[in-house]
C-alpha cells in the first residue's frame, strides 16, 4: 500500500506538503518558540475570520497567476524564471497608460490595463522565448538577466518619470485613477477581491488549453520529446514562443491586478517575490491549472498566517520562506529519478511475490481437490 501511494502524485504531494511543515514547526521548537502561541496565531492570521480570510485571498493571487505561466512553460519543457521582471514591466506599463489616457468608464478603463500589461509581460516574456527558439539560448538565464532589467527599469521609473512629486519623498508613482482600480464583492461577511476571480479564471482558461486543445498536447508533447515533436512535424519555434508569450502575459496580468486591486502605486519593493514563490507554486501544483491554483491558496495562507505569527507571538515572518524552501527541496526530492525508479523497482518486486505467492497456494490447492474427486 505504502508502494501504491508513494506512485500517487497527489498523496506525494499532500505528503511532503504536511512533512515541509512539520519540519518547520520542529525549527521553530529548537530555536525557542512557543509553538502553542505560535501556531493558533498561524491559523488564525490565515483562516480565523473573514478579515484572515480575505488577506489569505489577497496573497494568493499574484502567485497563481505568475504561477500559471510558470506551469505553461514547464509543460512545454520550458522554465521560465522571469515572472518578477514581468510584474514589474507589465505594473509599469498599466502605470504610464493610466497616467496618459484618463479614461473615465471603468469597465474599459480596467480592460485596458489588463491588456497592456499582458502585452507588456507577453512581450518581455517572447523575448527570452525567441532567444531561446532560434538563436538556443537557455531560457532559465535570459529570463534571470531580463528580470533584472525589467526591475531596474521600473525603479528608474518610479524614481523619475512617473514619480509622485507629492509622494512624502518616497521613490512611487501617482496612484492609478479610480476608474482603472479593480472593484471587490461582498460574498456574505467576506469580502472577495475582483482579481482573485479573474484568477480563478485565468486557472480555468489554462486548464483548457493544455488539456481540452490541439495547441495544449502540442506543447505537451514538445515537453516530453522536443525530438519527436520535431519528427511529428510541429512548429516547435512557435511553440517555444508562443508558450512563454503566455507565460509572461499571465503574469503581467499578475501584475497589473496587483496594481489595480491592492497598492495602486508602483514603487521599488512593490513585488516581495511573488515571481520567485509562483515558481514554488507551479512545482507544488505539478504544473496543472487546478493544483497551481490550490497550491496557491496554501502559500497564500501560509503568508497571511506568517504575518500574524509575526505580531502575535513575535516569530519572525520569514518563517514561511524557510517553510516554502523546505516543501519545494522534499518535493524535488521525491520527484528525483533515482527515488521514481526505486519506488518502481519495489513495485514490481511486490507484484512478483504477490503472484508467487498465489501461485504457490493454487498448487497447494490441487492435490486437495484431487483427492476429494
Amino acid at each position: 500500500m505504502g508502494l501504491a501511494l508513494l506512485g500517487r502524485e497527489h498523496f506525494v504531494v499532500l505528503a511532503v506538503m504536511a512533512l515541509g511543515l512539520a519540519l518547520s514547526l520542529l525549527m521553530l521548537a529548537l530555536t525557542g518558540a512557543d509553538l502553542s502561541e505560535a501556531l493558533p496565531a498561524l491559523f488564525n492570521g490565515a483562516l480565523g475570520d473573514a478579515r484572515a480570510i480575505e488577506e489569505t485571498l489577497s496573497q494568493s493571487i499574484p502567485i497563481m497567476f505568475v504561477g500559471l505561466g510558470v506551469s505553461i512553460g514547464l509543460r512545454a519543457g520550458l522554465f521560465n524564471i522571469g515572472g518578477e521582471g514581468q510584474i514589474y514591466v507589465a505594473a509599469l506599463t498599466a502605470v504610464v497608460v493610466s497616467q496618459a489616457l484618463p479614461v473615465g468608464n471603468p469597465v474599459l478603463a480596467v480592460a485596458l490595463v489588463l491588456v497592456v500589461g499582458a502585452m507588456a509581460g507577453g512581450l518581455w516574456a517572447g523575448a527570452a522565448g525567441w532567444m531561446r527558439a532560434y538563436l538556443g539560448m537557455n531560457e532559465v538565464i535570459t529570463t534571470i538577466l531580463l528580470n533584472g532589467i525589467g526591475i531596474l527599469l521600473a525603479g528608474w521609473a518610479v524614481h523619475g518619470p512617473v514619480r509622485d512629486t507629492d509622494g512624502g519623498g518616497y521613490p512611487w508613482s501617482e496612484k492609478i485613477g479610480e476608474p482603472f482600480r479593480l472593484p471587490v464583492m461582498d460574498l456574505g461577511p467576506i469580502t472577495v477581491p475582483a482579481g482573485f476571480l479573474l484568477a480563478l479564471g485565468a486557472a480555468a482558461a489554462v486548464w483548457v488549453l493544455l488539456e481540452r486543445t490541439v495547441i495544449g498536447v502540442e506543447l505537451r508533447t514538445l515537453g516530453d520529446s522536443p525530438d519527436a515533436a520535431a519528427y511529428a512535424g510541429l512548429r516547435v519555434t512557435m511553440l517555444v514562443v508562443g508558450a512563454m508569450v503566455c507565460a509572461g502575459a499571465l503574469a503581467g496580468v499578475g501584475g497589473v491586478v496587483e496594481l489595480a486591486g491592492k497598492q495602486e502605486r508602483l514603487s521599488d519593493f512593490f513585488s516581495p517575490g511573488y515571481g520567485f514563490t509562483a515558481i514554488a507554486v507551479a512545482l507544488v501544483g505539478n504544473a496543472r491549472a487546478g493544483g497551481v491554483a490550490l497550491s496557491a491558496l496554501f502559500f497564500g495562507a501560509l503568508t497571511a498566517g506568517a504575518s500574524s505569527m509575526e505580531r502575535i507571538a513575535q516569530v519572525p515572518a520569514a518563517t514561511s520562506l524557510v517553510a516554502q524552501a523546505i516543501i519545494v527541496a522534499l518535493l524535488v526530492l521525491a520527484r528525483s529519478d533515482r527515488l521514481q525508479r526505486w519506488v518502481r523497482a519495489r513495485r514490481q518486486i511486490s507484484r512478483m511475490l504477490e503472484e508467487q505467492a498465489l501461485n504457490d497456494r493454487l498448487a497447494a490447492d490441487r492435490p486437495a481437490e484431487g483427492r476429494v474427486v
